[in-house]
């Protein structure tokens, strides 16, 4: 018993010894192919914003979860088969209390730089929603929100500077439905996932 706590002991320290705290921030596009988020960036008001904690296995592998702000959202347009209006103009925004871990493999080139690919489940809650619909009134509301529990993963790519500059871009999966539209009157109503791409920056110290 003793052994076993000190090798755990001893685990724990070497981990600690490789591990790095740092911020994160970026921006969350709920465009689902990377040339639209691109093309739409000046436009994307979606971001995350959080603290992050990086732990060393090794040098090809690391697991680095991460606590954020991150706000996710969509927007649609749809012809309304009948009524006043042609169409309907929704926008939705969504904040969630996110914990995504990051498991990183990859490799080194040299001192310079270390390149890694990555897979990122992730659950969250939502905190804060709101919607508009053709250019009324922002109002905070849950009325169309399916779980404020939410869960996923994300695939992604990373550069990172020096030890310590990370840079980012991951696609993310919301496995379970986020929004819970009922008109009828649409003529192709939103699928209720919450779908897209993330690109960020983070400072580990």
């Amino acid at each position: 018993m003793k052994k076993l706590i000190v090798a755990a002991a001893a685990l724990l320290i070497s981990v600690s010894s490789f591990a790095q705290f740092g911020v994160i921030a970026g921006l969350t596009s709920s465009k689902t192919d990377f040339k639209s988020a691109l093309a739409d960036y000046k436009n994307i008001a979606l971001y995350h914003v959080g603290v992050t904690y990086k732990m060393s296995l090794g040098n090809l592998v690391a697991i680095q979860p991460s606590l954020i702000y991150n706000v996710k959202g969509t927007k649609v347009e749809e012809a309304i088969t009948g009524g006043t209006s042609p169409f309907i103009e929704g926008q939705w925004k969504t904040g969630y209390l996110e914990l995504p871990v990051q498991v990183q493999v990859g490799f080194g080139l040299g001192s310079l730089a270390r390149i890694y690919g990555f897979a990122e489940p992730f659950i969250g809650l939502a905190v804060s929603n709101t919607e508009q619909y053709s250019g009324e009134t922002i109002r905070k509301t849950w009325d169309n929100i399916s779980s404020k529990f939410e869960y996923g993963v994300g695939l992604g790519l990373g550069v990172e500077l020096f030890s310590h500059l990370q840079v980012s871009a991951r696609y993310f999966w919301n496995l379970g439905n986020v929004y819970n539209f009922s008109w009828s009157s649409m003529t192709d109503a939103p699928k209720g996932k919450c779908n897209g791409i993330t690109a960020s920056i983070a400072y580990i110290f």
